[in-house]
């Protein structure tokens, strides 16, 4: 996109990626509009980033070059933003903060395939080290530890939010149409920003990009997590021996609370509180952060939290498409469980 200090953006969504990327516009010199139905805090089934962990942890293979760019530049701008926040006295203001990561493998996975050797991301992370066999525990095949990023999201929600009304952007609550075409939900959004005329579109519309975009390869990873008392003294995440079983622990900078979970359904709609994974979570992790429980060795639980991550078969969309109206339009969605992690 050729910079011009004039020109007028609309992005479409407020989670995580709509609001970064307009924040980054602004920064940049472009007039920005935000356009989206559902905000941070709501806490709506349809706003994914609200039920988020969050951690940095790369979820890009090796072989991923561009994804394993993107992880490398938030690991290294998030590092920024917290070293600047300590300086100027606003620590822990964005919600982020550095933790030690306690990092698990129960079988020789292929991210592993040649031992720690095989992370890419070894060489990216600071203070990285392979964990001798006594510092496992029972059942672990491999681990690691090294420093990374804990998110307060709730507060992170926030201060994007307040940084890209400090800086002038536009924000406009409304469903857009989606019975009809892509071009008749842009000229909608572009009618409730003033009708003015737009450079380009950012679509950044998540799960909802499956109607907006219509793109079907879109679909949901329903996830559930635990808001439990008390901040774990690290990151802990344990990858079992199938696919989709994980458990973690994430601390909750400066909230007194940590998240617990996770639950990873691909293609489960359901927003519901299922009270099977909500006791298996609790029972499966324990081990992870034993400082958590209380005397009577179970954890104290504060919420339930389900999600739909919005996934993509074939891997995130990021590309720029002209419509056959003319309007420019960038997508930017499908980043599935991984949507904090991708700054743009």
């Amino acid at each position: 996109m050729a910079h011009d200090s004039k020109a007028h953006v609309l992005v479409i969504g407020a989670g995580v990626i709509g609001l970064q990327t307009a924040l980054t516009l602004l920064r940049a010199g472009y007039a920005v509009s935000v356009v989206a139905e559902y905000w941070p805090g709501e806490g709506q089934p349809g706003y994914t980033s609200d039920w988020a962990g969050a951690h940095w942890r790369t979820h890009a293979s090796a072989e991923e070059k561009e994804l394993c760019e993107w992880d490398t530049e938030t690991y290294r701008v998030w590092g920024e933003m917290v070293k600047q926040e300590e300086r100027e006295g606003r620590k822990g203001e964005s919600g982020l903060a550095v933790y030690t990561s306690l990092h698990y493998w129960d079988n020789q996975a292929p991210e592993i395939a040649n031992g720690v050797s095989s992370l890419w991301w070894s060489a990216v992370v600071s203070d990285f080290k392979d964990l001798p066999p006594s510092k496992l525990p029972d059942g672990v095949h491999l681990g690691v530890s090294f420093s990374t990023f804990a998110i307060n999201v709730p507060r992170y929600l926030a201060y994007l939010l307040s940084c890209v009304e400090g800086l002038g952007g536009h924000l406009v609550r409304a469903r857009l149409p989606t019975d009809s075409s892509m071009e008749a939900a842009l000229e909608k959004a572009r009618t409730l920003v003033g009708g003015s005329s737009i450079h380009a579109y950012i679509n950044a519309s998540g799960i909802g990009a499956r109607q907006i975009a219509k793109d079907e390869a879109v679909e949901p990873i329903r996830g559930q997590t635990l808001l439990v008392k008390g901040e774990a003294k690290c990151i802990a995440t344990r990858l079992g021996k199938s696919k989709n079983d994980i458990r973690i622990v994430i601390p909750r900078p400066g909230s007194g609370n940590s998240i617990i979970g996770v639950t990873k359904e691909p293609g489960v709609w359901d927003t519901s509180v299922s009270e099977i994974s909500k006791e298996k979570i609790l029972h499966e992790c324990k081990e992870l952060a034993t400082e958590l429980l209380a005397k009577d060795g179970e954890f104290e639980l504060l919420g339930v939290q389900v999600g739909l991550r919005p996934a993509r078969r074939g891997g995130p969309r990021v590309a720029a498409e002209v419509l056959r109206g003319g309007e420019y339009v960038i997508h930017e969605y499908g980043h599935s469980g991984a949507g904090f992690v991708p700054f743009p």
